[in-house]
């Protein structure tokens, strides 16, 4: 207890000894107690099992045409009183019996123990897209594809193209309406195909052979595919044929002179006799385009039982016959001669004059007239 004593002293000695207490060192220790306090947590976790059913419904891919009804199925294991849900775009289309989103009334859900089935009355293409079924916590997924009927239309609208022969020729058609996409190809009238492609074709230089109907066909899967026609006019200077017909009958010979002619437009058709216009009625007949006169010539000779031999053919009667057509394209002939009466079948009593059968453009016979007026002014001087 050297501290206890030394501070007694201090009481009751003198100040030396004081600091005679002092020159001895004295030391003090301090000890220091420290008590921890542990806290211990506890938590409690509680888990809760959601029943979640299996899927007996496959996910599918409906392709439904315009106007059908779609009906989508989702049947579970078991669905153990739960309720099941349809969406479409992040709508809700039905829960349980009750139909919601339905402005049209054409949404019904028929609902069994163990699953649903959505029907959607008359499709429209708006329909198209995913659908969804939920329960609890899963869900099965439909995707529905609207086939729309297809509809083409000709372009130009009036379903006509008119060039001139020689000129290029677009043909082409547009699609109105139709999904899936259409797939376009192309085929004559007759239904003989052409290898085109595409909603648009051009014949660079188009021939007088190149007229017709081409028909344009839309096809998307819809049972009738969708058709359109375009009739092409390639416009040329007339074309002529030239051909007889002997009709021997017990008393006369009848003649008929025949020119056929390919024309577009018609042409005007005159007849004439060495160089003179005829006033004739004639007979005419058209079939797909192509435009047939005839001249008939009556009494031009004896039949098999005419025994008059006194008879013989008017002089004025012989001569040389021309078919002429014009449709301001440019003009074409045709001739025959007649050399002498066709008694009794004699079939040697004309013939077709080939070297006068011709057609001429008319830039051709514009180019002529230019080169007989040279030709006269060249005369003239």
């Amino acid at each position: 207890m050297p501290m206890l004593i030394c501070v007694f002293l201090v009481f009751t000695h003198s100040v030396p000894f004081l600091e005679g207490c002092k020159s001895k060192p004295s030391t003090t220790t301090t000890t220091t107690s420290t008590t921890t306090t542990t806290t211990t947590t506890t938590t409690t976790t509680t888990t809760t099992t959601v029943y979640s059913p299996t899927f007996v419904t496959d996910p599918r891919k409906f392709v439904v045409y315009e106007g059908n009804n779609i009906t989508l199925p989702c049947n579970v294991d078991e669905l153990g009183g739960l309720q099941i849900i349809w969406e479409r775009a992040n709508t809700t289309l039905a829960l349980g019996d009750t139909v919601y989103e339905d402005d049209e009334n054409r949404v019904h859900v028929e609902n069994t123990e163990n699953g649903s089935t959505i029907v959607i009355r008359e499709a429209e293409e708006k329909d198209t897209g995913e659908y969804v079924c939920k329960v609890s916590a899963v869900e099965l997924k439909h995707t529905v594809q609207i086939i729309v009927r297809p509809e083409v239309e000709p372009v130009p609208k009036s379903g006509l193209v008119t060039v001139k022969e020689g000129e290029p020729a677009t043909l082409a058609c547009n699609i109105t309406r139709g999904n899936n996409k259409p797939y376009i190809n192309w085929e004559l009238e007759s239904g003989y195909p052409i290898f085109w492609f595409g909603l648009s074709n051009t014949i660079p230089e188009a021939r007088r052979w190149s007229s017709g109907v081409y028909r344009c066909t839309a096809d998307n899967g819809w049972p009738e595919p969708a058709t359109a026609e375009i009739r092409l006019d390639v416009q040329h200077a007339p074309i002529i044929q030239t051909t007889t017909l002997t009709d021997w009958t017990q008393y006369w010979t009848k003649l008929v002179f025949k020119c056929i002619i390919t024309a577009s437009p018609l042409a005007t058709v005159e007849w004439y006799k060495d160089g003179q216009l005829m006033e004739v009625e004639e007979d005419v007949t058209t079939r797909e385009g192509v435009v047939t006169h005839r001249l008939h010539m009556n009494e031009m000779g004896r039949g098999y039982r005419n025994d008059n031999e006194t008879w013989v053919l008017e002089q004025d009667r012989l001569g040389l016959y021309e078919c002429r057509a014009n449709n301001g394209m440019g003009e074409a002939y045709g001739a025959f001669e007649l050399i002498s009466s066709c008694d009794r079948g004699q079939v040697q009593c004309y013939k077709i004059v080939k070297d006068l059968e011709k057609s001429i453009p008319t830039q051709l016979l514009n180019n002529t007239e230019l080169n007989n007026d040279a030709e006269d002014s060249k005369k003239d001087g």
